[in-house]
């Protein structure tokens, strides 16, 4: 008969998550993560199975609690580009808050390149924020908020690019750095405007 777990594992899933977060992947041993979910190897084992696959749940319960819940204003049918104007305003004021950075982000320079269901992960996020700017985007075209010759898949890239680029710098608390660039960037999108 298999034993019952007498934890929470969600609670202890998001333990896990935070220690990730906050020592990456590598620097992260199963001895770390006992002493942290205050569980012992083998409840360790026989919940969430090795390092590795507790490590992708961690992940995925981040994306899905964390990262996704955040696209909600740009998913309204509503939405336009002001919506995209207030969700950058919003990204860049969470990342003064964000003393680890983004564990997504943290994934992707550190297991990106080698593991696949972590590239998977990270793809379904950065797909999503691509897919939500692009409806946006060609929302406000037809509300005439924007010029209708913009090429909105592009743009959305771009958007993302210049994201995740103010997550690292988030990372690095380089604030001076990510003020100049949201000045740039917002001056940019308002141009965009009709």
């Amino acid at each position: 008969m298999a034993r019952v777990c007498n934890f929470d594992r969600q609670e202890k899933l998001v333990l896990a998550m935070e220690l990730f977060w906050q020592k990456g992947y590598a620097d992260t041993s199963v001895a770390d993560l006992v002493a942290k979910l205050q569980i012992n190897r083998f409840s360790l084992y026989n919940s969430f199975g090795d390092k590795l696959s507790l490590y992708r749940e961690a992940l995925t319960h981040y994306l899905e609690n964390y990262s996704q819940p955040n696209l909600s204003p740009l998913l309204s049918e509503e939405a336009d580009v002001n919506d995209i104007i207030r969700y950058i305003e919003a990204f860049i004021a969470l990342q003064s808050s964000q003393p680890y950075g983004c564990f997504l982000q943290n994934a992707v320079l550190e297991k990106y390149l080698s593991d696949q269901v972590v590239q998977q992960i990270c793809a379904r996020l950065f797909n999503g924020l691509h897919q939500a700017f692009v409806k946006v985007l060609m929302r406000s075209q037809a509300l005439a908020q924007i010029d209708s010759s913009i090429n909105t898949p592009q743009l959305a890239s771009f958007l993302i690019m210049q994201l995740q680029g103010i997550r690292v710098l988030g990372k690095a608390k380089q604030y001076a750095l990510i003020e100049d660039a949201r000045q740039v960037l917002l001056t940019y999108i308002g141009g965009l405007k009709s």
